[in-house]
């Protein structure tokens, strides 16, 4: 895609397609390293409301955020790691969406995700308008797979071992369902005016 540019943080995710890389994003643990993370993304994001990501420099994220270089640097290495962590923070935000509504059938969940970004629709709308959806859907199947296991919704990897063909057949449904659900929300997102997270549950449940 036009203008991107990735750094050397990736690390190998046993997940997804086996191709696909699941870069690390930080963990930040006490509630000041939070604050800190949350105030440099929102700086990256009031940034790129104003200007393109690839002209957005280290030293401006760091005085919309009021903080000094060096502090920026304690935290993350590059503009790409603070636009993963973001990321990070919208996926967090979907689980908590879904704990909230008890989402765990097809019409629950279907609801529930277009809920989550008719909330975050300013969000898509500029990350598409960046160009910066890769942020997204380079790591989705690593990012999906970490909802369901925050909500629940399967066990975490290293506690599940299923038979190859039962894990082939999984995976298989898990992409297909996940780019299919992706390519809609790029529909939806584009509609004026678009429709309500109950229509589109409904015609997702109508569709599958």
């Amino acid at each position: 895609m036009k203008g991107k540019k990735m750094d050397k943080t990736a690390d190998t995710c046993p997940y997804g397609s086996p191709d696909n890389g699941c870069r690390k994003t930080q963990a930040f643990v006490t509630r000041k390293e939070k604050q800190s993370g949350q105030c440099i993304s929102n700086a990256l994001s009031g940034l790129l409301e104003q200007k393109a990501y690839h002209d957005i420099t280290i030293s401006q994220i760091a005085q919309k955020a009021y903080i000094g270089r060096r502090t920026f640097y304690r935290y993350f290495q590059t503009k790409d790691e603070v636009m993963r962590y973001t990321i990070s923070l919208l996926m967090d935000d979907f689980a908590d969406t879904l704990r909230k509504n008890h989402a765990e059938d097809l019409k629950g969940i279907s609801q529930s995700y277009f809920a989550f970004w008719e909330n975050h629709i300013d969000m898509l709308l500029l990350l598409q308008k960046q160009h910066l959806l890769y942020f997204i859907e380079d790591d989705m199947p690593a990012l999906i797979r970490d909802v369901a296991v925050k909500i629940n919704h399967i066990p975490p990897e290293t506690e599940w071992n299923p038979p190859p063909a039962e894990m082939e057949k999984y995976l298989y449904m898990f992409h297909f369902r996940l780019a299919g659900f992706w390519k809609l929300t790029l529909i939806w997102c584009a509609e004026v005016p678009r429709k309500t997270p109950e229509q589109m549950s409904a015609l997702i449940e109508e569709i599958l």
